[in-house]
């Protein structure tokens, strides 16, 4: 055999290695307890412009079940009958992350539900728990439900907005996608992530259930808004909060990963109904080129009742900015919930 024939091996083999040099790959553990490991944690890291205290007054816990696996669905209850916004965050965040984005949005009279972590689970499996979510929702309040959902979870609710009829209006930050066009791979597979692309193929292939670090395609600190004064409160939300957190995923099955990149559109787009907002980030994920895909499909979206606005600042600004983002956001659900 030639000696070429071993290069792709060779490869394969150092960008395991490279996987495993922080983070051991290991083939897919159980499902984490949904209780918290470290419940205050949230308080003294992720609550900027409120008082952690009323927030952790104010807030509820309930459970749904979906995929036969009971889950927790941590709320704000303005009322019965007052319109819902369910948050759905991305990739390895736990709902405390988002406990001041919806406390600020209940105090504008909403009912505020913040899914559990997504747990490393494929698009499909999270459409499910997300569609059983809303079903808790509408059986248990009201069918006025709205969802405000970013990265990982805005490219799965985009994707249910084409099949759950329950769904009145939705906006995504840092996101979404049509996860199987050539235009959004070539948007978000830049650098270290476009040249390891290709071997995560073949591992996939070899091994779907091998579980690598999310930081090998997906650097927090990256993301930090370079601006002040925005930078020096990302800077220590991330490298205190993000990367300290014990709560907060670290692994992801590698099928979980490449689900980010091959699942179909549910419906073709022309049939999409739900009122639709993309937040775009100016300095978000993906830079120019997501940025500019992200316009480019908001043009295609076929009827009048969308909108699109530019987020002076980056991925991480409805976290660090909570009281402006929760504004912007319940000026879109008023008017469409």
């Amino acid at each position: 055999m030639k000696i070429l024939n071993f290069i792709p091996i060779i490869l394969l083999l150092n960008f395991i290695a490279c996987c495993s040099s922080t983070h051991k790959c290991t083939i897919e553990e159980k499902q984490e307890a949904t209780h918290m490991k470290y419940p205050d944690f949230w308080k003294t890291h992720y609550v900027l412009e409120s008082n952690s205290n009323e927030i952790e007054i104010e807030l509820k816990e309930t459970k749904f079940i979906s995929d036969s696996n009971v889950f927790s669905l941590i709320y704000f209850e303005h009322g019965k009958d007052a319109p819902n916004i369910l948050i759905s965050q991305g990739s390895g965040g736990h709902p405390y992350v988002f406990a001041e984005l919806g406390y600020q949005i209940y105090l504008k009279g909403y009912n505020v539900f913040i899914m559990p972590k997504h747990g490393g689970n494929s698009i499909q499996k999270l459409i499910q728990r997300h569609d059983d979510a809303i079903r808790y929702i509408f059986d248990n309040f009201n069918d006025r439900i709205g969802i405000y959902s970013e990265g990982l979870g805005g490219f799965v609710t985009f994707y249910l907005s084409f099949t759950n009829n329950s769904l009145k209006s939705a906006i995504y930050q840092n996101s979404p996608a049509i996860l199987t066009e050539k235009e959004y791979h070539a948007a978000v597979l830049q650098g270290k992530t476009k040249r390891i692309f290709p071997l995560a193929k073949i591992l996939y292939k070899i091994s779907p259930n091998i579980k690598l670090p999310i930081s090998a395609y997906l650097n927090w600190e990256d993301l930090i808004d370079p601006i002040e004064p925005s930078h020096k409160i990302e800077t220590r939300m991330v490298k205190e909060g993000y990367l300290k957190d014990p709560d907060f995923d670290k692994k992801y099955p590698l099928s979980a990963i490449m689900s980010l990149m091959n699942t179909p559109l549910p419906k073709p787009l022309s049939e999409l109904k739900t009122p639709t907002v993309f937040m775009v980030a100016k300095r978000g994920f993906g830079g120019t080129k997501y940025e500019n895909y992200l316009k480019e499909l908001f043009n295609r979206i076929p009827f009048t009742n969308k909108k699109i606005i530019e987020v002076d600042g980056s991925v991480y600004w409805m976290l660090s900015h909570p009281k402006d983002a929760a504004s912007v956001i319940c000026e879109w659900f008023s008017k469409t919930l």
